[in-house]
């Protein structure tokens, strides 16, 4: 199979053809594990839960991959969307109804590039480099 790299003026995901978006949903250390300080989810549920509502929604160009921890275990749920060039962090996506959203957005993001960020998801983006406490202000819905 071809592989081509999209570039303007930045790098691009690499494209195989049929995913033009990555969804990571960390599964470390915190994520979906309350008896090491994440959100009180039961253990694994989530991603079952993330995995069913993924393949119900068929989203064309976009692929699902759990990861270990991405980092900030302090705003677990963590989500990273990567779609059209773009870099997105979520945070503390805690409940399938939030992942629901989630999804829709990267589905509009993947088919016709960037999108605004819906306005229920705008307080769970946040800018991560890596390292550190994590970002500021918390915020304090799950």
């Amino acid at each position: 199979m071809r592989r081509a790299v999209r570039r303007t003026g930045q790098e691009r995901m690499q494209c195989d053809g049929q995913h033009t978006g990555l969804i990571l949903a960390c599964v470390g250390c915190c994520c979906g594990h309350p008896d090491r300080g994440g959100p009180k989810t039961v253990p694994g549920t989530l991603k079952r839960q993330m995995r069913r509502a993924f393949r119900e929604a068929k989203p064309d160009g976009l692929r699902l991959a759990f990861t270990d921890c991405l980092g900030p275990c302090s705003e677990a749920n963590v989500i990273f969307l990567y779609a059209h060039g773009r870099p997105v962090w979520l945070r503390r996506i805690n409940t399938v109804e939030t992942f629901e959203t989630v999804l829709s957005y990267a589905r509009e993001t993947a088919q016709g590039g960037p999108a605004a960020l819906p306005p229920s998801l705008a307080p769970n983006a946040f800018a991560w480099t890596g390292g550190g406490p994590g970002p500021i202000p918390p915020i304090d819905h799950d």
